[in-house]
């Protein structure tokens, strides 16, 4: 044993710490400011007086891009902190202030008084039902009174991100939001203009985050010009949507399978409904059940009481709504008992392991006796498959990486029989991707 000098440890232990504890307050409002000294401090003191009234702690973080009047003067005046900004444009003051916001939540909003500080109580009472709550001028009962052309504007720009995006939100560029802490990826954003917002919301949505929007009756400044270049500001959009149509069309986005239900594309969507309707078709509906390797497809989503497993969590978050009942994970090591699942699924996964027995292992292992398995798998000896991998492979390369593992019909059931399953049924999905029924029959050491 080493010898140890407990006086020490003791008389280091008792000296008193000196060092205030900060609580987190429960809101930190985040307002990005240049030369709104004629509007800043009557905006925080009404903020000031809405919070005080929902019994809440917070603090109020403006980031100033070089203002030449009043405003930081007018602002601490009203009790908020200021801090020089040091990043470029809009983008960039944002980020900094969530970086030094400290709240369970953040408030952003315009600083020039269009956004009337009394919504960040309603804001406040739907927090628990979404991860941001969005004031917007585009859902029933809202309104804006700015200029005809900037109207317009923002209308045209919303649909096309909308739409183009596939994000049920119509009021994307809207910069009154509360936001649930752990949805803000400051580190991660790049934008460095009004173009953040969009980046900061669909990015959210892609990560599998809950969005709701309230009706905003935005109003047109009180004082003052405003700082937007309308050629500056459609120009920095176009990168912006191009970026964010990648992330929303890659496997990434946390309700990939889910959209691919709905495809506009007449191939992809056959593909994914006739892969739900075998699913269904060879699921017995016994349980307890299991989807390994659920993503966000249908298939899962309409099954309330199976067990969701994936190793993404931002898509079993994505699932929150419709599965209460989700664990992360992936095979080969799988969180449940030996002979614990009456019906397991697992669907287009055994392809994208390495070559190993031990997936086929552990799925004996999960299973009970004469348990229901139930595959999805590329049949790699069809010409069918060989042809749309090197269609993916050349065409769209950030759909689908390569797959490690690849099998036959007579190799996966080759490998089914050696690990005590025997097939039941199958079928074949445009002769390329093959479904399995298989009951397991023995148990495997």
């Amino acid at each position: 044993f080493k010898e140890i000098d407990l006086s020490m440890q003791l008389a280091h232990l008792q000296q008193p710490s000196f060092e205030p504890v900060q609580e987190a307050p429960d809101v930190s409002v985040v307002l990005a400011a240049w030369n709104e000294g004629d509007n800043i401090g009557a905006l925080i003191r009404r903020i000031n007086r809405v919070l005080a009234e929902l019994h809440l702690s917070f603090e109020v973080i403006v980031i100033d891009g070089g203002s030449t009047d009043k405003t930081v003067a007018h602002a601490e005046a009203a009790g908020a902190r200021c801090y020089v900004q040091r990043r470029i444009g809009y983008g960039g003051a944002v980020r900094e202030g969530f970086e030094r916001a400290r709240g369970q939540y953040v408030l952003t909003m315009d600083c020039d008084l269009s956004h009337p500080p009394e919504l960040a109580a309603e804001l406040w009472r739907e927090r628990e039902h979404a991860d941001i709550v969005v004031g917007s001028r585009f859902v029933p009962g809202g309104d804006s009174e700015a200029p005809l052309m900037r109207r317009w504007m923002s209308i045209v720009l919303n649909i096309i991100f909308s739409k183009l995006l596939h994000v049920p939100i119509r009021d994307t560029s809207s910069g009154y939001r509360l936001y649930r802490r752990n949805v803000l990826k400051p580190g991660s954003y790049t934008r460095e203009n009004f173009n953040i917002l969009q980046e900061i919301l669909v990015g959210a949505y892609a990560d599998g985050f809950s969005i709701k929007e309230l009706p905003l009756k935005y109003e047109e400044r009180k004082a003052g010009a405003s700082h937007v270049s309308l050629l500056k500001f459609c120009v920095s959009y176009l990168p912006t949507l191009y970026r964010l149509w990648l992330l929303r069309n890659s496997t990434d986005s946390a309700d990939y399978d889910a959209r691919a239900y709905n495809s506009r594309h007449f191939l992809q969507r056959y593909w994914q409904r006739r892969r739900v309707a075998l699913l269904q078709s060879f699921a017995t509906g016994t349980e307890p059940a299991a989807d390994v390797g659920c993503g966000s497809s249908y298939f899962i989503q309409n099954s309330p009481r199976a067990i969701a497993l994936d190793s993404a969590f931002h898509k079993l978050r994505f699932l929150s709504k419709s599965n209460k009942r989700r664990v992360q994970a992936r095979l080969p090591y799988l969180p449940f008992a030996t002979g614990s699942l009456a019906q397991l699924t697992c669907s287009q996964v055994l392809q994208s392991l390495p070559p190993s027995n031990a997936p086929f292992r552990e799925l004996n292992r999960v299973m009970q006796r004469n348990g229901i398995l139930v595959v999805s798998i590329p049949d790699s000896g069809r010409i069918q498959w060989r042809l749309i991998g090197w269609l993916y492979h050349h065409l769209l390369p950030n759909v689908y990486a390569d797959e490690p593992a690849a099998y036959s019909r007579s190799q996966i059931s080759d490998k089914f029989a050696e690990h005590g399953f025997r097939i039941l049924r199958y079928a074949y999905i445009c002769g390329a991707e093959l479904v399995l029924k298989l009951q397991k029959i023995q148990d495997i050491e």
